[in-house]
């Protein structure tokens, strides 16, 4: 059996390894994990001088205190309507 037959099977394999998903149990709720990253960008931000960094890192900590909140939201059991705008 030549080399190349062999060389083919173990990039078919890699392939495959690829392909399957890593499934992980996560511990802490979506919630949590986002309040986690939150704290942890604003932590960040106050050890930066002032500047792109530390406006990059309080953006973060704004989005994942945003989606937190919307996450909150939408897993409530009653919601009540939001009136809009006219």
């Amino acid at each position: 059996m030549s080399s190349g037959g062999n060389r083919r099977s173990e990039e078919m394999e890699i392939e495959d390894q690829k392909k399957r998903r890593r499934r992980v149990k996560q511990t802490l709720s979506l919630g949590e994990r986002l309040k986690q990253m939150a704290r942890k960008a604003r932590e960040t931000a106050e050890l930066l001088p002032p500047g792109v960094e530390q406006a990059e890192q309080l953006r973060r900590a704004r989005e994942a205190e945003a989606i937190a909140d919307l996450d909150q939201f939408l897993r409530s059991p009653v919601r009540q309507d939001v009136p809009r705008s006219r």
